[in-house]
């Protein structure tokens, strides 16, 4: 589900927007709806231009406001990436998180650690945590996770990669992310974060939430860089141990 997560919300918004000026970390005022962005200042750089939909699935939820809510879910309408050139391995992967908690008007930032994921029966291999994490070489973690047919038992993909087109027998990072654009319309993919471990949860108090999700090639070079802001709220029925639950028309104000 992370792997997911991560491979797919750090693509959400209405169109490309650019920004590699965003200050991470140093927020000017409260996050009040999910957008995410083009961050790279390399223009060589081989991933740009994601365009992806989110819809919550709250049917009372503002289209305007668009929050993330713990435990819950939401929807991943359509997608579209661009790969401007063939990867080259290898492609290592950072990932950086900062919560934002607002107390009078001012802002009160910290930078998450690296926070261990819960065991589960999906866990991908090499991704086992979530926040300010370095990853290494995704296409070794992608090397290491061989996806097979539950019929015929032959290697097969991801299911994503193969609505974008991918050969079963192309799952690799060469041919996952081979240079094209790469779109899916009316996908409408659930995100399900309701069975969430109670631990996890806990780690994700409520707050707005920046990330920055980069990778680099062997010499350094920026190759990717989308940056996300996203509000999370906690369930009204949730019970977190800290963190300051916040509520949409709060947000709005």
């Amino acid at each position: 589900m992370l792997f997911l997560l991560l491979s797919t919300v750090a693509l959400v918004g209405a169109q490309t927007v650019y920004d590699h000026t965003y200050p991470f970390g140093n927020p000017s005022a409260p996050i009040d709806t999910v957008k995410v962005f083009d961050c790279g200042t390399n223009p060589n750089r081989a991933i740009k231009n994601p365009v992806v939909g989110f819809q919550s699935t709250d049917p009372n939820a503002d289209p305007a406001h668009q929050v993330l809510t713990l435990p819950g879910d939401f929807l991943i309408t359509n997608l579209q990436i661009e790969v401007a050139k063939p990867i080259v391995r290898p492609l290592n992967g950072k990932l950086e998180v900062w919560r934002t908690f607002w107390s009078f008007g001012r802002p009160n930032t910290i930078q998450l650690g690296c926070i261990g994921l819960p065991s589960s029966s999906d866990d991908v291999v090499g991704i086992d945590g979530f926040g300010t994490c370095d990853y290494g070489d995704l296409c070794e973690i992608l090397d290491r996770n061989p996806q097979f047919d539950d019929i015929t038992g032959q290697p097969s993909c991801f299911p994503e990669a193969i609505a974008l087109g991918i050969p079963e027998d192309q799952c690799t990072c060469e041919g996952v992310i081979a240079p094209k654009v790469y779109t899916i319309d009316n996908w409408n993919k659930l995100i399900d974060f309701n069975n969430l471990d109670s631990g996890f949860l806990i780690s994700l108090a409520a707050g707005d939430y920046e990330l920055r999700a980069t990778a680099t090639n062997r010499a350094g070079e920026e190759e990717a860089c989308i940056g996300i802001t996203v509000p999370i709220e906690k369930a009204a029925s949730g019970g977190w141990l800290f963190g300051r639950g916040r509520t949409r028309k709060a947000i709005k104000n």
